[in-house]
């Protein structure tokens, strides 16, 4: 039949996908841990939204994956949660591709797309099963890619299977003739480890209890005691190691706490149901992308924390950012980066200089349950307004460092991250920058070490208390304050009479009683027979009571307390000592360093640090104290391995103990960071005078390297403002204190006074001394061959004598 020219035919197309589209999906890259997130994102759903579960039936998934011995075709992966089940409309729908049970933005996943994802990563059969309570039967069914191929057709079967408790309820996802790659890896025990360690990152927050971080800031989610397993072996929520919020730190006059809060409430939005969209606006009727009229009026709101981690890493820092309890991002560090709005340039802002080869410790938790996801939840969409005005909010809009803040026209960055960067970005021992240290240095790799033991969840690092009495010695000893005390000498050995400070006794006071002691006599002509009284002697001190008097005012070297595993010896708890008390050995002759053995085959280690062969000869405590702990070590073993051997062990151990040409380069490149920031504050007001100081070598050195750094610097201007400085080479910070001594010195960037001195001569020695420091240091730094032990020895005490004599007051 033939149409007039007004008429139309209307016809109709099959748009239902093919099968294939189901295999086809499992071609997305997905990790393993990525396909069991989706499943276990959809049980966690359905805990969230129950209102109704009481605490005697606590929230669970348990993930199941193949075991190394499985053979080859019998292998699956199971998920199984005791939600509350699915009728059979919601597992119809649940199960179809594309379909989400839940809203867009309420819950963690899309139950449709996301699980067919996961799924078809997997393996190519799925059985799903699931029951509610009061439900005589399980709803099963069996989704085989292949088959539903040949078929052409989405169509599966239902089957029915009764059940033996009809309170049973929870939904389980089984998934078997596993895809080739993902096969035998699934088999290995790493992977099994690997699986539960990511889990235990991503879900961290839904699975930690209330109380595990008491002092950190919560949504509504936290705490919900969900449990999670991965072959029964429970899944352990990753902590965040952090310092204290009441341990602060000085900077410019303030105080600025190693924890800052975040809780910022956004204007409410209408969030679109089916394409996410957010409308603004006080009454929306339909959204504005898809003209849907499924709308809800939704709070926005970026809660959350960021602070100062214990320790420092080259990759274990940076912002975790959450979305409905889930780690949508972990150790995020492109907040630490930031892009020039008129050129597109982005540049690292941290961790650079001060140490940046141990890494950062800048971390925190985000929640953004507002901003939209990729599809993979590996990130949040960047490109939307949402997470620009988070990324704002947690690190501010302009450059962190205050100099490139300056230069770009912005203020003072007062982001909660700005505060953090520079109060916290010197990485000093001791308490004014809360890193842990042992009087020459800092202990970074002791640390990370108390870290895993904090994650191991051993009760006395969970608190920071280890790290700061490490910090806090540290300043003691650079202080002075660790010196032994003047005490009235004590015998040579364990049968000494125990006398006080004053030189009296127990028994000198029995014989003042009784009037046999002192200068006290009969009266002259008295036939009064004195009272004969037996003088108590007195008792051998014990060896616990000389050990607990050794401890008593020792101070602990934490660089050497640690646990020590040598080959063929075992493993033993060490803890080294260095106290004011003078040390017998068992035979009650004068040592520099004894040991005993506790409980449990822990050793304890005593160096008397006033020694004379410490004091006179020059040798450090503790080479003594490895000595002693290679010798504790041989004994417990009853090994012939000689002590030389078993030191040099124990010593490679120590890695914070490292005399090596890369650490002492990362030392001088903090003490010249700390330099560059005191000379900055200087050159912001003196530029011009600084500048002409230079010769035409440091200025072109200086140029030379500002041009590889920092290639859109307009170097005109960096040398009237006195963005120069960072450039400088060690070389050309000696010849500006020569120059201007009255500017550097005297405690503004160096300590060591000058206007004070009215010789000549004398100022002319201040000077030089400083000047000299730095040329060493420039040699050092410029030379990039090999150095013997005698050199590295030298540069070490050039760098102690160097960090002595910078000033606290402007490198804060």
């Amino acid at each position: 039949m033939s149409l007039s020219a007004n008429e139309t035919s209307i016809e109709s197309l099959d748009l239902t996908p093919s099968p294939r589209l189901l295999e086809v999906l499992g071609d997305i890259p997905y990790k393993p841990w990525q396909c069991l997130a989706e499943l276990v994102d959809n049980a966690f759903d359905d805990f969230l939204s129950d209102k109704d579960r009481g605490p005697s039936e606590p929230p669970a998934v348990q993930v199941t994956l193949p075991k190394p011995g499985t053979a080859d075709g019998d292998e699956f992966v199971c998920v199984a949660d005791n939600g509350r089940g699915m009728s059979l409309e919601q597992f119809e729908r649940s199960l179809r591709a594309g379909y989400s049970l839940n809203s867009r933005y309420g819950s963690l996943g899309l139950f449709g797309m996301g699980f067919n994802i996961a799924t078809a990563n997997l393996g190519s059969v799925t059985e799903v099963r699931t029951t509610r309570s009061g439900d005589s039967d399980w709803l099963i069914a069996e989704i085989d890619f292949r088959e539903m191929q040949r078929q052409g057709s989405f169509t599966v079967p239902l089957r029915r299977e009764p059940k033996a408790d009809p309170y049973m309820h929870g939904t389980e996802v089984m998934v078997r003739q596993l895809r080739a790659d993902k096969r035998a890896p699934l088999r290995r025990q790493q992977v099994a480890t690997t699986i539960r360690e990511q889990l235990g990152r991503v879900y961290s927050y839904l699975l930690r209890s209330r109380d595990a971080l008491p002092e950190l800031p919560e949504t509504e989610l936290a705490g919900r005691g969900f449990g999670l397993y991965v072959n029964g072996t429970v899944v352990r929520p990753r902590l965040p190691c952090v310092w204290s919020s009441s341990r602060t730190v000085s900077y410019q006059g303030s105080e600025i706490s190693a924890i800052q809060r975040i809780d910022r409430n956004l204007t409410p939005a209408w969030a679109c149901q089916d394409c996410g969209h957010w409308n603004r606006g006080a009454a929306v009727e339909s959204c504005t992308e898809c003209e849907s009229e499924n709308l809800e009026l939704r709070e926005r709101r970026i809660i959350g924390w960021v602070g100062i981690q214990r320790y420092l890493s080259t990759s274990d820092f940076g912002i975790d950012f959450l979305r409905n309890g889930r780690k949508i991002l972990i150790s995020d560090q492109s907040v630490f980066q930031w892009e020039n709005p008129d050129t597109g340039e982005t540049m690292v802002e941290y961790p650079i200089e001060l140490g940046a080869t141990q890494g950062g410790r800048i971390v925190g938790e985000i929640h953004l349950d507002h901003v939209p996801v990729t599809y993979q939840k590996n990130d949040f969409k960047r490109d939307s307004l949402d997470w620009v005005t988070a990324l704002n909010e947690v690190r501010g809009e302009g450059p962190l460092q205050p100099m490139k803040a300056k230069a770009q026209g912005y203020e003072a960055n007062g982001s909660p991250v700005g505060r953090l960067f520079n109060a916290f970005r010197r990485n000093d021992a001791g308490t004014k920058c809360l890193i842990p240290g042992d009087g020459s240095g800092p202990l970074h790799e002791k640390a990370r070490n108390w870290a895993s033991l904090f994650r191991k969840g051993l009760p006395e690092y969970q608190t920071d208390d280890k790290w700061y009495e490490a910090a806090q010695q540290h300043d003691d000893i650079k202080q002075g304050k660790h010196k032994p005390v003047s005490r009235t000498p004590r015998g040579p050995g364990p049968k000494h009479d125990n006398r006080r400070e004053d030189g009296s006794s127990a028994a000198d006071d029995l014989l003042d009683r009784t009037g046999l002691g002192g200068d006290s006599q009969p009266e002259e002509g008295s036939d009064r027979q004195q009272p004969t009284l037996p003088i108590p002697q007195p008792q051998p001190e014990t060896e616990e009571q000389r050990y607990a008097r050794y401890r008593q005012n020792a101070r602990r070297i934490a660089d050497l307390s640690s646990v020590v595993s040598v080959a063929h010896l075992g493993k033993r708890s060490i803890a080294v000592f260095d106290t004011p008390e003078p040390l017998v050995d068992h035979s009650g002759r004068s040592t520099p360093c004894v040991s005993h053995t506790l409980r449990g085959n822990a050793i304890e280690v005593f160096v008397h640090g006033d020694h004379e062969v410490f004091r006179e000869y020059g040798r450090d405590p503790r080479d003594y104290a490895i000595i002693e702990i290679a010798e504790a070590l041989r004994a417990l073993a009853n090994t012939d391995d000689s002590v030389a051997r078993v030191a040099a062990e124990v010593t490679e151990q120590f890695r914070d103990q490292r005399f090596t040409e890369a650490a002492l380069r990362e030392r001088s490149d903090a003490l010249l960071g700390r330099i560059r920031e005191g000379m900055s504050g200087v050159a912001a007001s003196h530029a011009a005078a600084l500048w002409a100081s230079l010769g035409a070598e440091e200025k072109q050195a200086a140029e030379r390297h500002a041009a590889g750094a920092e290639p859109r610097l307009v170097w005109r201007e960096a040398t009237e403002n006195g963005s120069f400085i960072p450039h400088l080479r060690p070389e050309g910070f000696a010849v500006l204190v020569r120059a201007h001594p009255a500017l550097l010195l005297d405690g503004t960037v160096f300590s060591t006074t000058w206007s004070t001195w009215n010789d000549q001569e004398a100022r002319y020695r201040q000077v030089e001394r400083i000047a000299r420091l730095l040329g060493t240091v420039g040699e050092f730094v410029a030379d990039t061959g090999g150095k013997t032990r005698l050199e590295l020895a030298m540069m070490r005490l050039t760098l102690d004598v160097l960090e002595g004599e910078i000033s606290e007051v402007n490198t804060q």
